[in-house]
């Protein structure tokens, strides 16, 4: 975390301990507004809603009439769906300050919550004739909260979209607009609409972040990464950045860079099981099993259920061929995601490799049970039956994974099946028919028997359906 951080929570602990000793005393006064505007945001960012409405109270008290501490009370009391004493308390503004813009949308915003949103709706209508600027901006946004409320996500995309148009730097428009573009699906407009504002104002983050979200959606990835690193160049403490930047990095199997990413989160912002986690899996994939492994286990110190936290680190063990450990650890994985497939299959594949094979049997199967419509649950049931020379048990299983799922490595898995029974010419017509439905997955055959590698038949059907250049 860095060091203007840790100064800006000092400031605000000690504040809080100021204002707890002036409680005692029933003596609440602080010379400074701030103090109290301080406070309220202290206490609304941790959800103490109570708390804050307290202060603002106090605040009201003590400041004679200051119109931003009854407005703040009045947000307070919406965030607590209090609308009806919202409007109560705006009406007694209305008297002292009549026309402003920001008691308007409050009240708006009140008869919306009391489900009256065809009066807030006209409410705002009227209030756009005068406005410009920022302050239509601030009107638009309103608006798009009550099409959220009405969940007609794409009438809120549009009620945004001018909102920036008016403010390019509008947050509040901007935060909201990352997530009703992925409801209304407006990712191609989204990116039109966000490479405007970046190119206008090259260090607007939010803009960066929303353009990166929508590049990501559409697999944009290393759009995506570009976006996001924008976002946080712009806005060094923008945390989602950085963990969204890293994401799409181990997408596009980039591990160095993701792991760089990760870093960052972990030297600036409270670390979380899912940091740790995906730590860990970049070392992982880095080979670096030692580290990885470590990482893993802080993932678990935080949150013992992290099941595949544990799976990971049995596939460390796998890795460092520590065998009986990785039973271990895919166990304790299993106990907290019974239904994983992949948590299955890697037990049996641990199991096969410490001479267990009854248990092996048991899971390679139960994995193949559980996502019937995968084909490679089925594969690694099979090739461990071949492997095991239980031909027959093998074709029973690829026969009953032809009646759950599709795809081209079963067809491979047969030929391998009968090229190992004896069963040669089946073997290279079932290959023939493999390489006809996908020709470039034809190394499964390889991997499940690498002597077919060399073999002068097989080469000769595979040279029949090599695709031309």
């Amino acid at each position: 975390m860095g060091h203007s951080n840790i100064t800006d929570r000092q400031a605000i602990f000690n504040l809080i301990s100021t204002y707890e000793d002036m409680l005692e005393k029933n003596q609440v006064k602080f010379a400074n507004h701030n103090s109290y505007h301080a406070l309220i945001d202290y206490y609304e960012r941790e959800c103490l809603l109570d708390r804050a409405l307290e202060v603002v109270s106090h605040a009201i008290d003590r400041s004679g009439y200051d119109t931003s501490f009854f407005l703040r009370k009045a947000e307070l009391l919406l965030e607590k769906n209090e609308a009806t004493q919202t409007l109560f308390l705006l009406d007694q503004v209305d008297e002292k300050s009549p026309g402003l813009l920001r008691a308007a949308i409050l009240r708006a915003e009140s008869f919306a919550m009391m489900g009256m949103h065809d009066q807030s709706l006209a409410l705002l209508d009227g209030l756009k004739y005068n406005a410009d600027g920022k302050e239509l901006s601030k009107i638009y946004v309103c608006e798009a909260l009550i099409y959220d409320s009405l969940k007609e996500f794409e009438r809120m995309f549009y009620v945004l979209k001018a909102a920036l148009a008016e403010d390019p730097s509008n947050t509040e428009a901007l935060s909201r607009m990352w997530y009703v573009v992925e409801y209304a699906r407006k990712h191609e407009e989204s990116i039109e609409l966000h490479e405007k504002i970046v190119e206008d104002d090259p260090y607007n983050a939010l803009a960066w972040y929303n353009l990166g979200a929508s590049q990501s959606y559409l697999c944009n990835y290393e759009e995506a990464i570009e976006a996001y690193e924008f976002a946080y160049l712009s806005k060094d403490d923008f945390e989602f950045a950085y963990r969204e930047c890293a994401d799409a990095c181990l997408i596009t199997r980039n591990f160095q860079k993701a792991l760089g990413c990760y870093q960052d989160v972990l030297e600036r912002f409270e670390p979380d099981a899912d940091l740790f986690l995906n730590i860990g899996k970049c070392y992982e994939e880095l080979g670096n099993y030692l580290v990885a492994r470590d990482f893993f286990q802080r993932a678990v110190d935080f949150d013992y259920h992290c099941a595949e936290a544990h799976f990971h680190i049995g596939r460390c063990y796998g890795n460092q061929t520590e065998w009986h450990k990785a039973v271990g650890a895919f166990q304790k994985a299993i106990k907290l995601e019974r239904q994983n497939e992949d948590f299955l299959s890697a037990l049996a594949g641990a199991y096969a490799n410490t001479g267990n094979l009854k248990k092996a049997l048991t899971y390679y199967r139960e994995a193949a049970d559980t996502a019937p419509e995968l084909p490679e649950h089925w594969v690694n049931l099979a090739h461990f039956l071949i492997k095991n020379r239980r031909f027959d048990e093998a074709i029973k299983a690829l026969d009953e994974a032809d009646e759950n799922a599709w795809g081209p490595e079963l067809l491979y898995c047969r030929s391998a099946c009968l090229f190992e029974m004896g069963n040669k010419s089946e073997a290279l017509f079932v290959l023939e028919e493999a390489l006809y439905e996908d020709f470039d997955a034809h190394t499964a055959l390889f991997r499940l028997m690498p002597v077919l590698e060399k073999d002068k038949e097989v080469k000769a059907v595979i040279a029949i359906f090599q695709p031309e250049e």
